[in-house]
């Protein structure tokens, strides 16, 4: 740094075109000034842990707000040359610092750089930079260790009241220091700073994992890839320092770009279609006589179906489309993995003769998912062809099966913000719907609907306290085709919706088949259905209409009744005639009223108490 920037910073002004706010860094704790930077190379280049293979389209630049030293500065100058927009705003420069006042709403997302060494000097002056922490007696440590954590945890609500939960708030990890400073030898996974960081990082991310807008980023696992002394400082300058810069930074940027498309749910997976030979094993197992499982399996086969099960956990489903025959293939698959992976992992099973794409087509309509929310796996390209060639929506992964795993674990659009209780179950939910499509066929539509023995269960939330609260969030920001305005909701929005006292009415649903959780949501304001959406799963069941009834329940006194909006997305006809068939008229202004409820329908058994909370 030059002697006239400090001399620019000591004025708390900024040598670039970004605003700054607050006091410029005490005398008593200096920053050092930033290292030379690496070439920038292109963003998202394709490293393992941000695999560019699944990305729909180009990332788009962000318009961030960032908020830190003049570590935070060198990340926004980096941003910028990304072809971003970072605005910086100078914090935590000094004790006592305090957030700026500035328009976050006309941000996508603020991003937090908070200090290390500001944290630790005010958990313990006597050793500012707490380098020697394993000379600390267990009492000092703990006191040292408690008042970091209280002071990170004031710093975070200093923020988030400032933020005020209007953009996503994302927050990065501090850099983890080696723990072998002490010795080799010795423990430094206990007292010393290895541990203090590590900590603080637990902390941060306990404390914002119950933040609606508010999300941890980790950096460490980005540093260690690039090699965090090629990266960062943190050898070569002070632990508590901890810069890092160049290709980190980059990074770091796409990773919070990254962390935007998953918030957004924008082009999201939710379905894996994978072929068998040479996909989820080595080699044409019908051409063995003797099947020896480890000769198959080991290597990126074991690695792929890591990636398989994670999407899975995350709420994704899994499907098989392959040439070959069924039964004996379908034992091969429980010889080769046994306990690994069984045939229930999977939603559906096409394992025959047919064209894939037919297949394909067959496993779209036993989901109600959209092609453009598949991805298909086959290490074919000649398969990979008839597929795309038949439905060009889907996306596919083909070529080096060492690449699948990273690409699957990691892509944005694989990842979800949340998982729920439901989304965790969705295999088995898939396979209830296929149990009940599979009765519909052998009786009529009457017989049929009452056989199921549908039992619902209504609940109004008004406060994002409730506990179904996430899920319903959830639900509304991922369903595309029955979704009636297709909006999405940030937490700030829902807490104005509770304030305006609009109410948010979700329907859980069971049958003989089991549990199907948390399938449809209402946000109502006034006497106002502002959206409604449902899973695709129970479509045509009735439970639309039972969701309307109740809706009408919680039409305020004095109302003539409901008036419902609607907007065509384009992926949303499921629901096009859904208030027109249940006695709704347009009004002229874009809306559609109705002045009573339709009949509730006969097969559904209400057992609802629903309360407000």
């Amino acid at each position: 740094m030059s002697g006239f920037q400090r001399i620019l910073r000591r004025l708390n002004l900024r040598s670039r075109d970004h605003r700054a706010t607050g006091p410029v860094a005490s005398p008593e704790a200096p920053e050092r000034a930033a290292p030379e930077e690496a070439p920038p190379t292109q963003a998202g280049s394709g490293i393992a842990l941000q695999p560019v293979a699944l990305r729909a389209g180009t990332p788009r630049a962000m318009n961030m707000a960032l908020l830190g030293t003049c570590i935070a500065e060198a990340i926004a100058t980096q941003a910028d040359s990304m072809g971003h927009k970072a605005d910086h705003f100078l914090m935590q420069s000094r004790p006592g610092d305090e957030p700026p006042a500035v328009a976050w709403q006309s941000y996508d997302c603020v991003v937090v750089h908070l200090t290390l060494r500001q944290v630790l000097w005010e958990a313990a002056s006597a050793r500012p930079d707490l380098i020697h922490t394993c000379a600390l007696t267990d009492e000092e440590y703990g006191n040292a260790l408690a008042a970091a954590c209280a002071h990170l945890r004031n710093v975070v609500e200093k923020i988030e009241a400032a933020v005020g939960g209007v953009v996503p708030t994302f927050y990065f990890a501090f850099v983890e220091p080696p723990s072998t400073y002490q010795g080799i030898l010795l423990n430094g996974r206990r007292k010393s700073l290895h541990h203090m960081v590590r900590t603080l990082n637990d902390e941060l991310a306990a404390l914002l994992e119950t933040r609606g807008s508010s999300r941890y980023i980790e950096v460490n696992d980005l540093l260690g890839y690039h090699g965090l002394a090629a990266v960062s400082d943190i050898y070569s300058n002070h632990f508590s320092h901890a810069f890092f810069h160049g290709e980190a930074i980059r990074s770091v940027m796409t990773r919070v770009s990254d962390a935007l498309t998953v918030l957004r749910n924008e082009s999201p997976i939710k379905l894996i279609v994978t072929d068998l030979d040479n996909t989820l094993w080595k080699g044409v197992l019908a051409e063995f006589d003797d099947i020896v499982p480890h000769e198959h399996t080991e290597g990126w086969p074991l690695g792929y179906v890591e990636a398989l099960l994670e999407f899975k956990r995350r709420g994704g489903l899994l499907a098989i489309s392959s040439k070959n025959d069924h039964a004996e293939t379908v034992e091969r698959i429980r010889h080769v993995y046994s306990n690994r992976l069984s045939v229930n992992d999977f939603c559906s099973l096409k394992i025959n003769w047919e064209p894939k794409s037919k297949n394909i087509r067959e496993i779209l309509a036993e989901t109600n998912l959209l092609p453009g929310n598949v991805l298909f796996v086959d290490d074919n390209p000649r398969e990979i062809e008839e597929v795309t060639r038949a439905i060009p929506e889907l996306r596919t992964l083909s070529g080096d099966q060492t690449e699948w795993r990273n690409a699957i674990l990691f892509s944005p659009h694989t990842q979800v913000a949340r998982i729920s209780s439901e989304s965790a179950a969705r295999t088995e939910l898939i396979q209830a719907k296929q149990k009940r499509d599979g009765l519909a066929t052998a009786m009529s539509r009457d017989d049929y609907l009452a056989s199921l023995e549908i039992r619902t269960r209504f609940d109004v939330i008004a406060s994002a306290s409730h506990p179904k609260f996430a899920r319903a969030l959830e639900l509304v920001n991922k369903t595309n085709q029955f979704n009636t305005t297709g909006k999405r909701w940030t937490h700030a929005e829902m807490e104005a919706l509770f304030a305006s006292e609009g109410r948010v009415v979700t329907v859980n649903a069971a049958d003989r088949f089991g549990d199907n959780g948390l399938i449809a949501v209402a946000l109502l304001r006034g006497a106002t259905i502002e959206q409604a959406v449902m899973s695709c799963r129970v479509f045509g069941m009735g439970i639309e209409t039972a969701l309307l009834c109740t809706l009408f329940e919680h039409v305020p006194s004095g109302a003539a009744g409901l008036a419902a909006l609607y907007a065509e997305t384009g992926k949303n006809k499921a629901c096009a005639s859904f208030y027109p068939d249940h006695g709704f008229a347009a009004d002229g202004h874009g809306a559609w009223v109705a002045s009573s409820p339709p009949a509730w329908p006969a097969w559904i058994t209400d057992a609802s108490q629903a309360a407000v909370a």
